[in-house]
């Protein structure tokens, strides 16, 4: 047989046996296509037969595949959309890990709305192909200035973060564009002693930072040299606005390790936690190494915090440590007094610089939290147990942190009224004879004199009453250990008596309460244990009101 190329020449291929007609074994009839005759050789008019098609070449999907095919075009299609938005949501989210916005909050809610997979799965900065959920700034991007502390630093710069309920509100406002108010209570250290001219206080380096995430803000600071808890827990709103929205304390170096302290820090926690907008606050920590005791500051510290459930941030748990095993440090993280002494009890610039950022870390932490519980909030848990609500965060214990359970006793509300030098009310007295005179030394001031029998007088309203003096050692700083008798007299401490009274109806002198301190309450402003000058509440009065 003769193979030929086109379907039109199927007839020259078929075999000379089936020349005649006939039934093949399919079944299927054939015709003669050519006669056996002398004649010119014609083709039959008629068609050619129908054949089977070859297996193989042809093939008609079932209808069951053909679903399956639909549906694995719809879920390339879906995962396809599901990529693109997640690419979207990753890019918007590293620009939040710098420089948060609410514009950029939008756009990511936008375009996750549709995923319903964890958008954070590609947050990684530097490797998005890596699945992280971290909203650490340093995992989010190394190569950040901040990260040159090391991991190990950050964490143990923590000393107790809490729930955060506080600070995510206060953040959450922030982000929504409205101005924050931030309030700083410190001593010393916040108000900058041993730090160069020229250099900045950790509060004003946070700040900075801060405020390129939220430039609608506001700081302000009321820094007291020598000052502890129980002073902030009466005066903190004569230095700073009561309507603040965050609070920043920084007080360990003078609180003296001690249940008084511990009372101390429980009402001043008390007291700025209370204030009718539920303001957020942060104890910052710094650390000193002059005292006899290390843990100065932080036993009451840390434990009215986690009772509070308010975080405590500060370089203390990894640099005290370090410079135990490398002393010659202690040199470089602690500053210089005003007589050019090595100052251990103040941290230098360079701790400043340490403590604004591990703050800054902490904050940048918080910000990018409060975003991923807005984007991807978590599903209800099913509680087995009488565990806290997430409501419960955040709320003022009603007990005092030393009092007992068994049998409660709810601590009366206090709102004190303070009035100090430094104040926006200033204290100024009523009366005073001329030996008394307003003096001021490296940062604190005070109303003083050495002459006997001096007066001093100052007016104020309420049932109780309570007086801070500056007290000191007598040795503390060469102008007390001077040998000339003029100085010492002048500088060293003395004695004084302390009284309540009132006006007489003519007003014509002065007339003690009967039910106040008869006769006087002798004030002694020489504390031979003192290190350095510090104030202290040395007289205190409790009389019915008039």
């Amino acid at each position: 047989m003769r193979r030929t190329g086109s379907r039109g020449n199927l007839a020259d291929a078929l075999p000379s046996v089936r020349h005649q007609t006939g039934a093949s074994s399919s079944g299927i009839e054939y015709v003669s296509l050519a006669q056996d005759s002398p004649g010119p050789t014609t083709r039959a008019p008629i068609g050619l037969p129908r054949l089977p098609p070859p297996r193989g070449r042809h093939w008609r999907p079932s209808r069951s595949t053909l679903l399956w095919a639909a549906l694995v075009v719809s879920l390339v299609v879906v995962y396809q959309i599901q990529l693109r938005d997640l690419t979207t949501t990753a890019e918007a989210l590293r620009t939040l890990a710098n420089s948060p916005t609410r514009p950029a909050i939008q756009r990511v809610r936008e375009s996750s709305s549709s995923a319903t997979v964890d958008g954070f799965a590609v947050l990684n900065e530097t490797l998005p192909a890596l699945a992280t959920s971290s909203c650490e700034v340093c995992h989010l991007n190394p190569a950040n200035p901040l990260c040159e502390y090391g991991y190990d630093s950050i964490r143990m710069s923590r000393a107790y973060e809490g729930s955060g309920a506080r600070l995510r509100k206060v953040i959450a406002k922030a982000l929504s564009g409205e101005e924050i108010v931030v309030a700083v209570l410190g001593a010393s250290v916040t108000a900058g002693h041993s730090v160069p001219p020229g250099y900045q206080r950790w509060q004003d380096r946070w700040f900075d930072d801060w405020k390129k995430m939220f430039p609608k803000s506001k700081l302000h600071v009321g820094a007291i040299g020598a000052q502890d808890s129980m002073f902030f827990s009466f005066c903190f709103g004569a230095l700073v606005p009561e309507e603040a929205d965050l609070f920043l304390v920084e007080l360990d170096i003078n609180n003296e390790p001690g249940l008084d302290t511990l009372r101390d820090d429980d009402a001043l926690m008390r007291g700025l936690l209370q204030l009718p907008q539920e303001p957020a606050v942060i104890r910052v920590s710094a650390f000193q190494v002059i005292f006899e005791e290390l843990a100065r500051g932080i036993l009451s510290c840390l434990t009215t915090s986690q009772y509070f459930d308010v975080p405590v941030i500060g370089i203390r748990n990894f640099l005290l440590p370090h410079v135990q095993h490398h002393r010659e440090d202690a040199e470089v993280i602690f500053g210089l007094d005003q007589w050019g002494n090595r100052d251990y009890r103040h941290i230098s610039e360079v701790g400043h610089i340490a403590l604004a950022d591990m703050l800054s870390l902490y904050i940048r932490k918080e910000v990018c939290e409060t975003q991923r519980r807005e984007l991807l909030p978590a599903p209800p848990a099913r509680k087995t147990g009488p565990w806290p609500s997430e409501q419960d965060a955040g709320k003022i214990p009603p007990l005092e942190v030393y009092t007992s359970w068994r049998k409660p006793t709810p601590p009366d509300p206090v709102h004190p009224h303070c009035q100090t030098i430094y104040s926006d009310e200033p204290l100024v007295p009523v009366q005073r004879t001329d030996d008394f005179t307003r003096i001021e030394w490296h940062g604190k001031a005070a109303w003083s004199s050495s002459t006997p029998g001096g007066q001093i007088r100052f007016k104020f309203k309420g049932t109780k009453v309570g007086i801070f003096v500056w007290v000191t050692s007598g040795t503390s700083n060469p102008q007390e250990k001077s040998d000339d008798p003029a100085v010492k007299e002048r500088e060293a401490p003395g004695i004084a008596s302390c009284w309540v009274e009132e006006m007489k109806e003519d007003g014509e002198g002065w007339i003690v309460k009967p039910d106040g301190v008869l006769g006087g309450h002798e004030v002694n402003s020489h504390v031979a244990w003192k290190p350095a000058p510090q104030s202290e509440c040395v007289f205190s009065s409790s009389f019915a009101p008039a």
